[in-house]
């Protein structure tokens, strides 16, 4: 029955809720100038200004913020970190194509977001909270490194992150 329920909410409640969220209380940030960036290192640089916090007591349940927020804020837990590093990558260079990946896990606490994006070499890197890492061949991959090999795999997404739209949903334990 959890699973059943984590599985409805990172397909489609996490982002109605998120899209709700941002529309009635962070609209006020999109007038948030975002730092200007050359390189994936000045990502970094700008990622590691941020300092990673739980989402509070009034955020009900895990909401992805705008960029700008986590921006104007310099706190959020790993989706503000995700969302913050895609919309740096895009203002660097759109085809580097960042997406978000959210793994959930059981226990929920360890689930997680990252942002994912095609390096220079032909492979997906991804920003996990403000380090960068990974050259993975797939999305797949991806998701067992920040999954941490754990075998409680619920389900796993992969989502643009200016319109939340879903590019790719996968149910179950992860099977390379």
């Amino acid at each position: 029955m959890i699973n059943l329920f984590l599985r409805w909410w990172l397909h489609s409640g996490r982002y109605t809720w998120s899209r709700l969220r941002r529309r009635l209380l962070e609209r006020k940030y999109l007038k948030v100038t975002l730092p200007s960036v050359h390189s994936i290192e000045d990502i970094e640089a700008c990622l590691k200004q941020v300092t990673w916090t739980m989402d509070g007591p009034f955020h009900l349940f895990d909401s992805i913020s705008y960029p700008q927020t986590t921006w104007a804020k310099k706190k959020d837990d790993c989706d503000g970190f995700a969302t913050l590093a895609a919309e740096l990558m895009t203002q660097l260079d759109r085809q580097f194509n960042p997406l978000l990946i959210t793994v959930m896990l059981r226990p929920v606490r360890l689930s997680h977001t990252v942002c994912a994006f095609n390096n220079a070499e032909g492979g997906i890197s991804f920003f996990d909270n403000d380090s960068l890492r990974g050259n993975c061949a797939t999305y797949h991959e991806v998701v067992e490194q920040i999954s941490r090999g754990s075998k409680h795999l619920v389900c796993w997404d992969a989502r643009k992150h200016d319109t939340l739209k879903m590019t790719e949903f996968h149910r179950g334990l992860l099977v390379l």
